[in-house]
């Protein structure tokens, strides 16, 4: 600001204004900054500092619209306008949220209900990776022995097992089943496709999806998408023996109106298609619906 106070410059504002420059000049950063999007990433656990970086590498006219904030407490989550929930590790989630209360106050901002000062607010948009699309899926089971849909076959076991740190949030209409692939030791990389049936009047989806060199570390996969839900990319495994029910491969990413979910790491790539997508189709789409 100091490079700006030129005197005469100064005493024109001044003159035009009645405040001093520098006051003006405060008061023209805050009406920039109301413009922008305010765009959280939790940052309790998990690649919160990745997704990060991703977004503030997006072309400049994105980026210029969002501001980019790490959310920690429950003041920083309720002045965001759209949230992404990163991979991590989806109960030590849970028991850090848990310990304030932040968990139920994360499900009122996805779900919609009321804020902390009494206000009703509709659900927000919102992006879970890996963890986080777990955290977001309406019913979670795991595999025989822990071991994942590959390594046996999902079923009864998980649906009598409750994770004693409570439930996931829910929200978008799908099953998804923990380490789908297996451990940490077959964590892999592949490309995903993009060309499912309900991406046929979502161009952009099918752009930002297919042909996506996706990573996948402990990750689940969706065994069942629901009414109103947009299958996103699906992944063929590069193990011969592994086997999939379907042959178009196991569902790895999801939509439904206000949130989206991967269970591999887009934020580990170089590869930005699917950081732009959610801001162009939900953050932005959904903030000038609302305005």
């Amino acid at each position: 600001l100091g490079s700006l106070a030129h005197p005469k410059l100064e005493v024109q504002i001044g003159r035009s204004t009645g405040l001093p420059l520098i006051h003006v000049l405060a008061k023209m950063c805050k009406s920039e900054a109301k413009r922008r999007i305010s765009l959280g990433i939790l940052a309790l656990q998990g690649a919160f500092e990745e997704h990060e970086a991703c977004f503030r590498g997006l072309p400049e006219e994105l980026a210029k619209q969002l501001d980019i904030r790490q959310v920690r407490t429950v003041e920083e989550l309720e002045a965001c306008d759209s949230l992404v929930i990163p991979g991590g590790e989806s109960t030590t989630m849970k028991i850090v949220a848990g310990t304030d209360n932040f968990m139920e106050r994360l499900r009122r901002y996805v779900l919609g209900g009321a804020a902390t000062d009494g206000t009703s607010r509709p659900p927000h948009p919102v992006w879970g990776t890996c963890a986080g699309c777990i955290l977001l899926s309406d019913r979670v089971v795991n595999g025989f022995g822990g071991g994942g849909g590959l390594a046996g076959k999902a079923g009864l076991e998980s649906e009598t097992k409750r994770c004693k740190y409570g439930e996931q949030i829910g929200g978008v209409g799908i099953t998804t089943c923990r380490n789908f692939f297996g451990r940490q030791t077959e964590s892999f990389e592949a490309p995903v496709t993009g060309d499912d049936p309900t991406l046929e009047n979502d161009a952009a989806g099918r752009q930002a999806f297919s042909g996506f060199p996706a990573v996948f570390i402990r990750a689940p996969a969706i065994l069942e998408a629901g009414e109103g839900v947009r299958v996103l990319a699906r992944v063929r495994h590069p193990s011969q023996a592994a086997k999939c029910d379907d042959d178009r491969g196991a569902i790895v990413a999801a939509a439904s109106d206000m949130a989206m979910v991967t269970c591999f790491h887009p934020e580990l790539g170089g590869d930005l298609r699917v950081h732009r997508y959610f801001v162009e189709e939900f953050v932005l789409k959904k903030a000038a619906a609302s305005a």
